[in-house]
């Protein structure tokens, strides 16, 4: 639904006027978010396995001699592989953060926790832009990801289970018909 909406906002941002129509004239310019903010991503690397989580911080700092409202901060997932798919909803269904105002040359760390889902080499990074629809995005540093396919032999803990419940079933059988033979 998301998607949906964004991909009609941006499409209303795009398309140019009807003939005959106007635009509305701002009368104060907001400071551009490229110029005035700044994102940090602290730890810049990370080595993981697949299903694990991991937690990072980013800095988004205001730069200017003005407050900053509305500010919106979304975290992306970007896959250095052209053969793997990467769904960033999958690493995390918190990815968009609304800031409270930013006072002038304030900064606010957000926390982020994604849960490994593709194995090889990704990014992470925070793209930072103003709520009142400003053409200006700001993308932090990258979060470099090496993540490893993670093999198990005893998946959710199923080998013993699987050992376990054939050889109960041999020995009652087994118990079974020795019992029979006794009592002929």
């Amino acid at each position: 639904m998301r998607a949906t909406i964004a991909a009609l906002l941006l499409v209303a941002a795009v398309t140019p006027p009807a003939a005959g129509a106007s635009l509305p004239v701002p009368t104060a310019a907001p400071p551009s978010a490229a110029a005035a903010v700044s994102v940090q991503l602290d730890p810049t690397t990370v080595s993981t396995s697949v299903g694990q989580r991991f937690s990072f911080t980013s800095t988004v700092r205001n730069d200017s001699d003005q407050p900053m409202p509305g500010l919106v901060a979304h975290l992306n997932v970007l896959g250095l592989d052209p053969d793997v798919y990467v769904d960033p909803e999958d690493w995390s269904s918190q990815r968009t953060n609304y800031l409270d105002p930013l006072p002038a040359h304030a900064s606010t760390r957000l926390a982020w926790t994604v849960q490994a889902v593709n194995s090889g080499r990704l990014v992470i990074y925070v793209a930072v832009t103003a709520k009142q629809g400003t053409d200006a995005v700001v993308a932090s540093n990258t979060l470099r990801l090496a993540v490893a396919q993670q093999r198990t032999v005893d998946a959710g803990g199923i080998l013993p289970l699987a050992v376990a419940v054939p050889t109960a079933i041999l020995l009652l059988t087994g118990f079974a018909a020795h019992r029979r033979r006794r009592l002929r």
